[in-house]
């Protein structure tokens, strides 16, 4: 069980961690003893076992468990402090902790991420031309795979159309021609699959350039903040 101790009704870590009930109950009389000292006297409002309001000058155990609150003959409310929580509502309280935390930390990234579109570009046209820039680089180098793709098919053809006319001969194909097959074989599927995931990775810049060009045009429709 979790005891949270919070001012006007608020949850709020508690400077009493670790205390046992017993150990609150007796600081808080001293408490409700320094309130009450040279002012108008002050009660807890506690519910009691009935489940009924009471004023009283002391608390039990118990009812520190079910919350209470100081207060005056007047109505003035002192400090309130809520109902410990069990085991099931203080873990409903953490996630909406990691909620408002995860969401503070999404408005901190995209607040980031606009401040550096516009430090480092002026216009949409900047932007869009860098992105040309890069998906340019992009095409070079795959443009040059699959040269080099087309040289390694090549070659595995010739190596294989050799051992083909080797055995028509009724002789056994060489080693050192079978270990070329392989080894070509191999540095083909390698350039495949270096082909898919440089296509993939264009398509993700792609696709971040498009996001960023569509935040700041719309970042530059935004009315500029006047300044001190």
């Amino acid at each position: 069980m979790k005891l949270l101790i919070a001012n006007n009704c608020s949850h709020q870590p508690s400077q009493w961690a670790g205390l046992t009930t017993l150990t609150l109950v007796l600081i808080m009389a001293l408490t409700l003893s320094n309130i009450s000292h040279g002012q108008e006297p002050a009660y807890y409002r506690v519910i009691n076992e009935r489940g009924t309001v009471e004023l009283k000058s002391s608390v039990t155990p118990a009812e520190v468990k079910r919350g209470y609150a100081i207060v005056t003959l007047g109505g003035h409310i002192i400090k309130e402090v809520p109902a410990e929580l069990n085991d099931e509502e203080y873990a409903l309280l953490s996630d909406e902790l990691k909620a408002r935390e995860l969401k503070t930390q999404q408005e901190n990234d995209s607040r980031e991420q606009n401040e550096s579109l516009l430090l480092r570009y002026s216009s949409v046209e900047d932007l869009t031309a860098e992105r040309n820039r890069k998906l340019a680089g992009f095409d070079v180098r795959i443009s040059i795979l699959r040269s080099n793709m087309m040289s390694l098919k090549d070659q595995v053809e010739r190596q294989q159309s050799r051992a083909a006319d080797i055995e028509r001969t009724g002789r056994e194909v060489p080693l050192v021609i079978r270990n070329n097959i392989e080894e070509l074989e191999q540095k083909l599927n390698e350039a495949n699959a270096s082909l898919k995931s440089m296509q993939e990775e264009k398509d993700t810049v792609a696709q971040r350039y498009a996001l960023d060009i569509t935040r700041f045009s719309q970042l530059m429709k935004q009315p500029v903040k006047a300044t001190d």
